[in-house]
C-alpha cells in the first residue's frame, strides 16, 4: 500500500500530511456551526482591535506614556498565552463546556472594570484578567472543531471560521473610531462587555459538549505535565508552533505599533486609521478562502513553504524602502496587505496538519500551539515597544526578522524522516 501511495499519490479528498479522520469522531451533524466558533475566536481579538484607534486618547486621558499604553496590550497578549496552557488540559478531562463558560464570565467583569479604569495601572492590571478570561473562546473554538472533523473537513471549517475571525480587524478599528465619538475610550469596553454577555448567553442556552465523556483523560498536574511533554516531542507540532509564532510576532508588533507609526508619521486620523486597517486585513480573509483548495492540491508543507517565501520577499522590499526613505503609507499599506494574506494561507494548514496527529489531546496541543504563539507575540512586541521608538523602520524590520524565522521553521517542522514518511505514505 505505501509503494502504491507513493505513485499514484493520496486518494482523492485527501490532504497531504493530514491524517484520516478519526473513526471515534462524532458526526458532521452535531457539529457547531462555523459562525458560532468563529464568534468565540473573535472575542479576543476583538477586544484587542476595538481600542487600538483609542491609543493616544488613553495615553492623554490617564497621563500615561505610550510605552505604558502598549503595555496594556503585551500583558493582554501574555495573560492570553497563559490561560490557555490551563484551559486547554482543562477542557480534555472535563470537556469544552464549563471551560469556555467560565472564562467568559471573567472576561466580562474584567472588560467592565477596564471601562472604569482610574489610571493606567488598573487598566493593565484588568488587561491581564481580561486576557485570562477571553484565551477560552479561541481554545475551545479550535478544539471543538478537532472534536467533530479532521484533514479537509477542518480546513474547510476552519476557513469558514476565518471569515467571521477577519471581521475583528475588518471592522473593529472603524467600531472603536465611532465609539471614541459617542462615549470616549470607555465606551469600547463597555461595548466589549455586553458582547460577552451575548456570547455567554449563546454558550450556556444553545452549545452543545463536543468531548463525550469515555474520550476525556484524567486531569492531574502530573498528567498535564505528562501531555506537554509528550506533544514536545513531536518535532512537527513543535515546528509548525514556532512558525504560527513567528507569524504573531509579526502581526503583534503591528498592532502595538502602527497606530503611532500612522497617527504621528502619516497623520491618519483615527477613522482614516481604521480605514486602513480594515483594508490590510481583508486580505486575511480573502486568502484563507482557498486553504482547502489549495491544500488539497499542493499538500500542507508546498503551501506552507510558497507562502513563507512570498512572505519574507515583501517583508523585505518594505523594510528596503523604509530605510532608504521612501517608506509611504500607500507602500506599506500594500505591503501590509500581502503579509496579512499569507498569514491566512498559513495558520490553517499549520494548525490543521499540527493537532490531526493528536484527537485525544487536542485541547492541550491546541492550548500549547496558542499559548506559544501568543507568547512569542507578546515578547517581540513587549521588547519592541521597550526598546525602540514606534516607527515605521522599527515595524518593517521587526516584520522582516518575523517572516524569517517563520520561512526556517516551516523547513525545519517537514525535515524529519518521521514527518517526511506520514506526508508521504498516508
Amino acid at each position: 500500500m505505501a509503494k502504491r501511495a507513493l505513485v499514484h499519490g493520496p486518494p482523492k479528498g485527501h490532504v497531504r500530511g493530514v491524517t484520516a479522520p478519526s473513526p471515534n469522531a462524532p458526526a458532521k451533524t452535531s457539529a457547531p456551526s462555523p459562525l458560532l466558533l468563529g464568534c468565540f475566536s473573535a472575542l479576543g481579538p476583538f477586544a484587542i482591535d476595538l481600542y487600538l484607534p483609542a491609543f493616544p486618547a488613553i495615553t492623554a486621558d490617564l497621563q500615561a506614556s505610550a510605552g505604558q499604553v502598549q503595555l496594556s496590550l503585551v500583558v493582554f497578549f501574555a495573560s492570553l498565552a497563559a490561560g490557555q496552557l490551563f484551559y486547554g488540559p482543562l477542557s480534555d478531562a472535563i470537556g469544552r463546556k464549563p471551560p469556555l463558560i467560565g472564562g467568559m464570565v471573567l472576561f466580562f467583569l474584567a472588560s467592565l472594570g477596564c471601562a472604569f479604569a482610574p489610571n493606567i495601572a488598573t487598566l493593565i492590571g484588568l488587561r491581564i484578567v481580561q486576557g485570562l478570561g477571553a484565551c477560552s473562546g479561541s481554545i475551545m473554538a479550535r478544539a471543538i472543531v478537532r472534536d467533530h472533523h479532521s484533514g479537509p473537513a477542518a480546513a474547510r471549517t476552519l476557513s469558514q471560521m476565518m471569515l467571521v475571525f477577519g471581521v475583528s480587524p475588518l471592522f473593529a478599528p472603524m467600531a472603536g473610531s465611532l465609539l471614541m465619538g459617542l462615549g470616549g475610550w470607555r465606551a469600547i469596553f463597555i461595548a466589549v462587555a455586553g458582547l460577552v454577555v451575548v456570547a455567554l448567553c449563546i454558550t450556556i442556552f444553545t452549545l452543545r459538549e463536543s468531548l463525550a465523556p469515555p474520550r476525556r483523560t484524567r486531569l492531574s498536574m502530573g498528567g498535564m505535565m505528562g501531555t506537554y511533554r509528550e506533544l514536545l516531542r513531536d518535532r512537527r507540532l513543535v515546528g509548525l508552533t514556532l512558525t504560527t509564532s513567528a507569524w504573531s510576532g509579526s502581526t503583534f508588533t503591528f498592532l502595538a505599533t502602527s497606530s503611532f507609526v500612522y497617527a504621528h508619521q502619516f497623520h491618519f486620523t483615527p477613522f482614516a486609521y481604521g480605514l486602513m486597517f480594515s483594508f490590510c486585513a481583508s486580505g486575511m480573509i480573502i486568502a484563507s478562502q482557498f486553504n482547502a483548495r489549495l491544500m488539497r492540491t499542493l499538500g500542507a508543507r508546498r503551501q506552507l513553504a510558497l507562502v513563507s517565501t512570498v512572505a519574507v520577499a515583501s517583508a523585505s522590499l518594505m523594510a528596503g524602502l523604509a530605510i532608504a526613505g521612501f517608506g509611504s503609507a500607500l507602500m506599506i499599506m500594500a505591503g501590509t496587505f500581502v503579509l496579512f494574506a499569507c498569514q491566512g494561507l498559513s495558520l490553517t494548514p499549520a494548525s490543521v496538519t499540527a493537532l490531526d496527529s493528536h484527537p485525544r489531546t487536542a485541547g492541550a496541543a491546541a492550548a500549547l500551539m496558542g499559548a506559544t504563539q501568543l507568547a512569542f507575540g507578546a515578547l517581540i512586541s513587549g521588547l519592541i515597544s521597550a526598546l525602540c521608538a514606534p516607527t515605521l523602520q522599527t515595524l518593517v524590520l521587526t516584520q522582516l526578522g518575523c517572516m524569517a524565522v517563520a520561512a526556517i521553521s516551516v523547513r525545519l517542522a517537514f525535515k524529519s524522516g518521521r514527518a517526511r514518511h506520514r506526508e508521504t505514505v498516508v
